[in-house]
């Protein structure tokens, strides 16, 4: 079963945002298909190469199987809605240490949603009178990449996008402006031994976006866009897309309509949280592309609703209707607090962690994640299965992707409270996905005005959940 999703945005939660796409050449074979542009130069004289492609089903990471145990990666901080540019130097407070701890977890992928929305805003209404990007402009990201690579010890290979809206594509101002900060981007980027590639955009979640063949094509241009950035630095590197997990008549639709459109991606990337069980994914996959397919999010809300008598049922893996409270599933889902009793204080703030035992728990998540992970690696392409891994959503959690930053409350942007039968804690809580629980160091603090808050105070803590010691487990066996 499929939850209700929602948008997932960086930066705008509650926008429909997109994802991206690109790779091999339209018309040709996928299974017949390898990418190659090249070998990847190090940058600062560095003779180290890595290079990126795909044969079949596989991506390779030189000339070899690479099967991705990633994470998803926002570090947007308590009281702060999502950094423009999360990676920048500045914040190396913050994602200097969560980089150590992701490598001790066993983490060799990191996917990230945008490299930097300033430098995208001030062309779009210039682009065609004689302005000209500057590389500064994407925001300097050159300490995150070598932070990631590590010296080639444990590298931590790393996937950038640049955040649009789902529809922008088909704005031929605004597709200017994202070819043009698309292939800076990739020149700025692509030589440097951690960098993977590119997924464009965020997240697709639009039926009708999907049926039109013109918006394919934009998505196109800018793959080769992205794709002039890797033959400029002579670099080998894939282009993927972080796709919603649409079934339509039983088909994963978005894929069979990007085939259909000629959509030139190296890898396909879905976003699926079916719960314990991915269901019948596997199949889907393998009648909707012969293309290599990576698992681009998927996880479920360590959160629970105190107030709820939703229930988790051990045997079938999830939450039967019968044990929400009256109203939870109306037709057509018109009311934004199904069921709990209003407040004060307001129905979205009777959220807590899932508790150690009771009915919902902890463990109930734990087992879930330890459920994907395994599922994952049993269909990987290394196993004779299509899956090229995936990585998990999300490292931490970011309290700004409830819509509100000041309170890690529940629901999503909005406030609305969604159940969701597949997940072990009943509900969808945008603010709770993380394998760590983060917590403010330190709000006794003084915003700096515009700009970036972040350097203005301590990093906040995380606190690692059992999720966490549940999918590092599986990925040691692996």
């Amino acid at each position: 079963m499929n939850p209700l999703r929602f948008s997932r945005g960086a930066l705008c939660p509650a926008v429909l945002i997109i994802a991206g796409c690109s790779g091999s050449q339209a018309g040709t074979p996928a299974a017949t298909q390898q990418s190659s542009v090249g070998t990847q130069h190090a940058h600062r004289g560095d003779s180290t190469t890595t290079s990126f492609t795909v044969s079949g089903r596989s991506i390779l990471l030189n000339g070899k199987p690479f099967y991705i145990k990633g994470v998803d990666y926002g570090n947007t901080q308590v009281d702060a809605y999502s950094d423009p540019n999360p990676l920048d130097n500045a914040n190396e407070p913050i994602w200097g240490p969560d980089l150590d701890a992701m490598r001790a977890a066993g983490v060799n992928a990191v996917k990230v949603y945008n490299v930097s929305l300033d430098s995208f805003k001030p062309y779009l209404p210039v682009l065609g009178d004689g302005n000209k990007l500057k590389a500064y402009e994407t925001g300097k990201i050159d300490k995150f990449l070598d932070k990631a690579w590590n010296g080639g010890d444990r590298p931590i290979y790393v996937v950038l996008s640049i955040y649009f809206g789902g529809d922008n594509v088909l704005d031929p101002q605004f597709l200017k402006a994202l070819k043009a900060v698309y292939e800076l981007t990739s020149k700025a980027y692509a030589a440097y031994p951690a960098f993977m590639g590119f997924s464009e955009g965020s997240e697709i979640n639009s039926e009708p976006l999907i049926k039109q063949p013109q918006w394919w094509a934009g998505l196109n241009q800018l793959a080769d866009s992205i794709r002039i950035g890797y033959k400029a630095t002579d670099s080998s590197k894939i282009v993927t897309t972080t796709m919603v997990d649409m079934v339509i008549n039983g088909e994963l639709a978005t894929i069979v309509a990007g085939e259909k459109n000629h959509f030139a991606v190296d890898a396909w990337g879905i976003d699926s949280y079916r719960g314990y069980t991915f269901t019948s994914i596997w199949k889907q996959i393998k009648e909707a592309t012969t293309k290599p397919e990576i698992m681009a999010e998927y996880g479920a809300s360590a959160a629970r609703w105190t107030q709820s008598t939703a229930t988790y049922d051990e045997t079938s893996h999830v939450c039967p209707k019968d044990t929400y409270p009256a109203g939870s599933f109306p037709p057509p889902n018109p009311a934004p607090y199904w069921g709990l009793p209003p407040g004060p204080p307001p129905p979205w703030e009777h959220v807590d962690e899932l508790p150690a035992s009771g009915n919902p728990n902890m463990q109930y998540l734990a087992d879930q994640v330890t459920s994907n992970a395994e599922e994952l690696y049993a269909n990987s392409t290394g196993q004779g299965g299509v899956d090229s891994g995936g990585f998990y959503f999300e490292w931490n959690d970011e309290w700004s992707k409830s819509g509100w930053p000041h309170s890690h409350i529940g629901g999503f942007p909005g406030n609305v409270i969604s159940p969701t039968p597949p997940f072990a804690g009943c509900y969808w809580d945008e603010a709770w996905f993380g394998l760590n629980l983060d917590r403010p160091v330190d709000r006794d603090y003084k915003w700096p005005g515009e700009g970036n808050p972040f350097p203005a105070r301590p990093a906040d803590k995380h606190i690692p959940r059992p999720t966490l010691t549940a999918i590092q487990s599986v990925w040691a066996k692996e």
